[in-house]
């Protein structure tokens, strides 16, 4: 009993010398390239390193106001067997930039010694990045201007092409007994480029709204644009025409057809797997004097696919691939059509038909060497749609930057030998670029350039359209910009 006492005068003594402390929540702290500028708040927006032979520290000996930064070294020499660049301590800061502008960057320095000691240096650093985070450019040059008194460095960085971000800092590095660099005090500005574009000019021929020469190599010219700050002016080149679904989808709507070798009609330009060809059929067949017409959305003809039967569960594809080298990266593809649950033959369980697109990147030229990227699918028509009733599917996909090939599905999956059909009827292809892409070239140096006709004549059918409207356009730039020609895009047309 005493034991029990004893106890609970132990705990209730514990719990009554424990005290209640308010503790702040954590705040992350936004990056600010411009904030902190004189370590006023310490090394808050700022990036540093340091290793076991050398320090970073806020100090109170500073140029103005009350701290300054401290990079310092302190190796024994008389034991120290490592490299002198193994020895550093560096601050940096990054901000974003624009090509062709200049980075005007200034900071008071205070050294601990009159001149340069032997064997450390003191570098000011930057390093330039694209907008994919790879370097553009990175250098480091040695600050001789020291001093044991405060001294102003100035410094300017261009901002050479493609740059988007700027990391600049100042380092020491070397072996000593006893050395550092005060900091103070940085201003950051932006001299912005001061550049002309090029001059005007005009395409010149084939003449606009001319018939397509039929020569094998045809010449586009232009006059030259000139650039008054003497950059170098070179040439881009786009030649298009209207994206129009019809240059992607063949048959789309099943109305020509093919007798394959078990007799049976099937739709043309269409590719099948498994090859058997026995479970896909145009309707109505040739010679069916009866048959329901609301089984065709539109047209004389639609499409119908069932199980394969194997005893196990299984997948027919119908599909249709194509080139992506002419839609853009981040271009969105649609892919949509109609489908029907007939009463004559509806769909069992959990059988399901749908459409889908699916991407692949090649290094070669044949889709058969293509690595699979990605897959979108539409929903599926089930047992549970409304029967002989058209319903609407559609499905979408956005290019990526490695698509070389796009393939369009109809896919129908059977469980269990379960029986059921789907029809299908009019199906389309739209993308979100207007521009079908013929050929771009980029870095002319000439006023003219010779194209080879089989540019403007493939890879598409364009058999189908009376007439077809080609678009050429050049564009000149210097280092910084560019200017579009003053009287483009010209036409051409193909009778």
């Amino acid at each position: 009993m005493k034991d029990k006492l004893k106890a609970i005068l132990i705990i209730l003594t514990i719990f009554a010398c424990v005290e209640d402390y308010d503790i702040d929540p954590y705040a992350e702290i936004e990056y600010d390239s411009y904030g902190n500028l004189g370590f006023e708040d310490g090394i808050v927006h700022w990036n540093g390193y340091a290793n076991s032979y050398s320090s970073i520290s806020i100090e109170s000996d500073s140029y103005e106001g009350l701290n300054s930064l401290k990079l310092s070294i302190n190796v024994d020499t008389s034991s120290f067997e490592g490299s002198p660049g193994s020895v550093f301590a560096d601050i940096s800061k990054s901000l974003d930039v624009i090509q062709g502008d200049t980075v005007l960057l200034s900071f008071q320095l205070r050294y601990s010694l009159n001149d340069q000691a032997d064997g450390v240096s003191l570098f000011n650093t930057r390093v330039f990045h694209d907008l994919e985070g790879e370097v553009v450019e990175e250098e480091q040059d040695t600050i001789n201007q020291i001093s044991t008194q405060w001294q102003m460095i100035n410094l300017k960085y261009p901002v050479p092409k493609d740059a988007a971000r700027l990391a600049f800092g100042v380092r020491i590095v070397g072996v000593h007994q006893d050395v550092f660099a005060l900091l103070d005090d940085f201003t950051i500005s932006i001299d912005p480029l001061s550049n002309q574009v090029p001059s005007e000019f005009s395409l010149l021929s084939p003449a606009d709204g001319s018939s397509l020469p039929s020569t094998e190599q045809i010449e586009l010219s232009w006059a030259a644009s000139n650039d008054s700050d003497g950059d170098h002016v070179t040439y881009d080149m786009q030649i298009w025409t209207d994206a129009v679904v019809e240059n992607y989808l063949v048959n789309s709507s099943f109305e020509e057809i093919v007798t394959h070798w078990l007799g049976d009609e099937i739709p043309s330009e269409w590719d099948f797997w498994p090859y058997y060809y026995h479970n896909v059929f145009s309707y109505p067949q040739l010679g069916d004097s009866i048959y329901n017409e609301s089984y065709v959305y539109s047209g004389a003809y639609s499409m119908l696919i069932t199980g394969d039967f194997t005893g196990q569960s299984n997948k027919t594809i119908l599909y249709q691939s194509f080139s992506a080298d002419y839609i853009p990266p981040g271009t969105r593809v649609t892919f949509s059509g109609y489908m029907l649950n007939p009463s004559t033959d509806p769909i069992r369980n959990n059988n399901q038909g749908y459409i889908s697109i699916d991407q692949f990147a090649s290094t070669g030229s044949a889709i058969n060497n293509s690595t699979w990227i990605l897959n979108h699918t539409s929903e599926s028509i089930t047992s549970g749609h409304e029967l002989d009733q058209w319903h609407y599917f559609e499905v979408s996909s956005t290019t990526e930057e490695n698509t070389n090939y796009l393939q369009i599905r109809i896919n129908y999956e059977q469980f269990n030998d379960d029986s059921g059909t789907v029809f299908i009827d009019d199906l389309m292809i739209t993308t979100s670029n207007t521009r079908l892409i013929l050929h771009e070239e980029t870095n002319i140096d000439t006023t003219s350039f010779s194209i080879d006709r089989t540019v403007f004549t493939g890879p598409y059918d364009f058999s189908d359209r009376e007439s077809l409207t080609y678009y050429w356009n050049i564009l000149a730039r210097d280092n910084f910009t560019s200017v579009s020609s003053e009287n483009g895009p010209f036409n051409l047309i193909k009778d």
